[in-house]
């Protein structure tokens, strides 16, 4: 955190961080969140967080949406430390660690686009609509990834606040209040989950290991929890669990 920052109101103080802190994971949400919501940008917004919309059969989670005048803002948080590599293209993408432990994790692009998708069927809008921002955490490097684009910009989340006000200072607006109000009105029940449901999505998202073919198994680490290769520490595969 930096100081300057939580004078700001960017980033959450020390006294918000201890009462808010449970894992690395749901704290690299919730601070997303808190730069989001806490006066940092113009314009009207809303954000929700932890929506369960569903998609194909199945459900799509999402860690935050921003509803905003100037467009519908679709946010992934990433909380790796380390060097971060990986192509728009790649199935997976890798985190490399100063030990010389390497992780796999899922595109997160290819991952956010999903929800994307789920949005624009949900709620019945082109998924050209929808900005796709990938955040990952400030104890992070990344090293070889994707340029931005107009639909998706890849950042750290020091960054995030800064990148935002520069596209939403170019844009036109594009939602009344009303549409604002009616959006969120429409998608704040898929919020409130019980925890048979979340249980429900993570078994609905279990999968086979793609490099080995071993059953994925709920792991439990310093930063929450995560899939990895039952067949570890042959096969070191590991996807969030979102």
């Amino acid at each position: 955190m930096g100081l300057f920052e939580i004078l700001k109101g960017e980033q959450p103080g020390i006294i918000k961080t201890v009462l808010n802190y449970e894992n690395a994971g749901q704290f690299g949400e919730y601070s997303t969140e808190y730069a989001l919501t806490n006066h940092n940008l113009p314009g009207e917004l809303v954000v929700l967080k932890n929506i369960y919309v569903p998609y194909q059969g199945r459900t799509s989670e999402i860690d935050l949406l921003m509803i905003h005048e100037k467009g519908i803002f679709v946010f992934e948080s990433k909380n790796y430390s380390g060097w971060i590599f990986g192509s728009a293209d790649q199935l997976n993408w890798t985190q490399s660690l100063q030990n010389g432990e390497k992780h796999h994790f899922y595109n997160p692009i290819r991952q956010n686009q999903t929800h994307i998708k789920a949005l624009s069927a949900y709620l019945n809008i082109p998924t050209d609509c929808f900005m796709s921002y990938i955040v990952f955490s400030e104890r992070c490097s990344l090293k070889q990834i994707p340029d931005d684009t107009d639909r998706i910009v890849i950042v750290r989340r020091p960054n995030m606040l800064k990148k935002l006000r520069v596209q939403l200072n170019s844009s036109r607006n594009l939602y009344s209040h009303e549409d604002i109000q009616r959006l969120a009105q429409v998608l704040q029940p898929l919020t409130n989950k019980s925890e048979s449901e979340k249980q429900q999505y993570i078994d609905e998202i279990r999968e086979k290991c793609p490099f080995c073919g071993g059953e994925l198994v709920l792991r439990h680490g310093k930063y929450g929890q995560f899939w990895g290769c039952s067949a570890y520490p042959k096969c070191k595969f590991t996807r969030p669990l979102k």
